[in-house]
Parts: C-alpha cells; sequence; structure tokens
C-alpha cells in the first residue's frame, strides 16, 4: 500500500539518458529538451527497489507509447502480472494496481490522475494521495542518478553499450539496496508506509531488459 491507497502497491515513470546523437537514427532521439536521449522505463516500490527496468526507447517515444512497446504491458494485459489478492471498497473489488501519471493510459491494472479540468473534492483529495504515491519512482531515478554520476552526463559511446550501462547501474542500485549500504539521502525524504509491492507483486519478480 502507497500511503492509504489500498492495493496500489507499485509506481511506473520514465527518465531521459542523454547520449551522442546516433548515426542515421538520430531524429528519433532527439526530443523537446533539444538534445538526444533514451528513455528508461522503471516500476519501483515503495522501497526503492526496481522491479522492472526497460532501457534505450527513443528520447522522442511518449511515455504511453513507450509502456505500450514494454513487455510489461503484455503481462499486465494478459493478468500475468499483478495478481494479488483484491479488497472490497464500496462493494467494489480493487485488484492490485500500478500508479502512473498522466502521461500513461488509464487500464484495469494502472491508475492516473483525474482530469484536472472536471475534479470534484473527492477526486481533488485522490489525485492528491495518488501523487504523494508516485513520487516513490521520481525518488528512485534521482538515487540512481545520484549515486551513478554517470547517468546524469552524456554518454558519448554507442547506444547499444550506454544501454547496457544503464541496466547495470539498476542492478548495482538493487544490489545496494538488499545487502543495505548506505546511502546519501539528502536529497530523498520520502517515507512510504506499509511497503508491501515486493511480496504482493506476484510472478513479476525483477527484471531489466534493454529495448
Amino acid at each position: 500500500m502507497f500511503f492509504d491507497l489500498p492495493n496500489f502497491v507499485v509506481a511506473i515513470d520514465g527518465s531521459h539518458i542523454r547520449i551522442a546523437a546516433p548515426p542515421y537514427t538520430a531524429v528519433d532521439y532527439f526530443t523537446c529538451y533539444q538534445q538526444h536521449n533514451f528513455i528508461v522505463q522503471a516500476i519501483v516500490d515503495g522501497k526503492k527497489h526496481f522491479l522492472d527496468f526497460a532501457s534505450g526507447s527513443p528520447g522522442s517515444m511518449c511515455d504511453a507509447r513507450v509502456l505500450r512497446n514494454s513487455t510489461i504491458f503484455d503481462l499486465a494485459e494478459h493478468n500475468q502480472i499483478l495478481m494479488g489478492p483484491s479488497v472490497q471498497i464500496g462493494g467494489n473489488d480493487i485488484k492490485l494496481n500500478l500508479i502512473g501519471d498522466s502521461a500513461y493510459p488509464l487500464a484495469s491494472w494502472l491508475q492516473k490522475p483525474f482530469p484536472e479540468a472536471m475534479r470534484d473534492p473527492e477526486e481533488i483529495a485522490f489525485d492528491k494521495a495518488l501523487s504523494g504515491a508516485r513520487v516513490a519512482v521520481e525518488c528512485t531515478f534521482g538515487m540512481l542518478k545520484n549515486c551513478w554520476r554517470i547517468l546524469g552526463k552524456w554518454l558519448e559511446s554507442k547506444i547499444s553499450f550506454a544501454n547496457k550501462i544503464t541496466v547495470t547501474c539498476a542492478v548495482l542500485h538493487n544490489f545496494c539496496l538488499l545487502n543495505q549500504d548506505e546511502w546519501n539521502d539528502e536529497i530523498m525524504t520520502l517515507e512510504i508506509k506499509d511497503m508491501k509491492a515486493t511480496r504482493m507483486l506476484q510472478g513479476m519478480g525483477m527484471t531489466f531488459e534493454v529495448c
């Protein structure tokens, strides 16, 4: 559970990694930031572990398209992950859900904020809780780039090798957390209650892939 959101167990987001312009496909990687990037899509739990990490989508792609092209999308659509028990709220069964921002598509397994223009007070309160919970993935990306500073720089290697560097840093991030290494948490202020995502996200485990 993230904050007081029942059965909302993990958060999803993307982050950009700056690279040198690749030959022949530079336009695909050119972004609104006026630089060449590829995208990392990650799913994290409340303890800041990466549960799924897909690196290498062209920087010009939107988050929704990156998700739809990912392995995790097919798994979720075919009910092969997020298979923990549902909870009853107001006569409705609430299944396990991912939390995403407004860039993601709404799905039975993925919740996003309500459109701002038409929210009532209850929806505003829900969105506030959702936003607070989603900070987990932003903090995890912050930890990753703060610890492995190479990811905050311009990777001049070929895309294939830059992807391997990025995935390796994510694996090391999890390794350090699982071995309870000390972290410099000056930029991390998040506290999340009742972290059970790793246990509840049945069938998912931890997966790392280069797109």
